[in-house]
């Protein structure tokens, strides 16, 4: 059986130019900078939660890619939705089909929205970085010793450490959060676009 994963084909194609993005970075020693500069490791938990993210946005990608090209090929078996929604829909009135139909919608969302929270827990992972990295900053300015040429100097590295910390967890969150809001709304339109054609199917049926 032949299937023509187009949704999925659009997240590669979309996220290969991410990856070599990152590749870049990771060779130019930027990533590896970030991390060793963050003493508070939030660089590496916004990573981490966003290669998880990632993965399963690939997978659910990959599921409904499989469901678009159960109905666009009209061959249903009986773990697809299509299915479910053709046998739930049987000899329901127009009303009826409308609530199921909103139920499948609800049940279409359910299965990638966590994606959209987990994006949007990057940004606040990243300005949490920020407030930290500011009070590292000022944890060290103390205007006292500003006679003394070697406590002046470890109140500048403090500063310098936590405005290193701030700025750099900004901007890895910022940048995973858009990355993977990319990713959702790729699904978010595969799923649309599942919707549609499902709703479409039992219409003809």
């Amino acid at each position: 059986m032949q299937y023509k994963y187009l949704l999925i084909l659009r997240y590669s194609l979309i996220n290969l130019v991410g990856l070599i993005f990152l590749f870049v970075l990771i060779t130019q020693g930027y990533v590896t900078k970030a991390i060793k500069a963050d003493i508070t490791n939030m660089v590496i938990v916004i990573l981490t939660l966003f290669a998880v993210g990632f993965v399963l946005a690939a997978y659910r990608t990959f599921w409904l890619s499989r469901e678009l090209n159960y109905t666009f090929f009209k061959i249903l078996p009986n773990h697809s939705l299509a299915k479910e929604f053709l046998q739930s829909s049987k000899k329901l009135d127009a009303s009826s089909r409308n609530n199921l139909a909103a139920s499948l919608r609800i049940k279409l969302s359910s299965k990638i929205n966590y994606i959209k929270f987990m994006a949007n827990t990057l940004v606040i992972l990243g300005l949490i970085g920020t407030v930290i990295g500011f009070i590292i900053a000022l944890s060290g300015v103390d205007g006292s010793v500003s006679s003394n040429p070697e406590e002046v100097s470890k109140m500048v590295s403090t500063l310098i450490q936590g405005m290193s910390v701030a700025l750099y967890t900004t901007l890895v969150g910022s940048i995973c959060s858009v990355w993977l809001n990319i990713c959702y709304q790729i699904m978010s339109t595969g799923a649309n676009n599942l919707l549609s054609k499902i709703i479409d199917l039992g219409e003809k049926k």
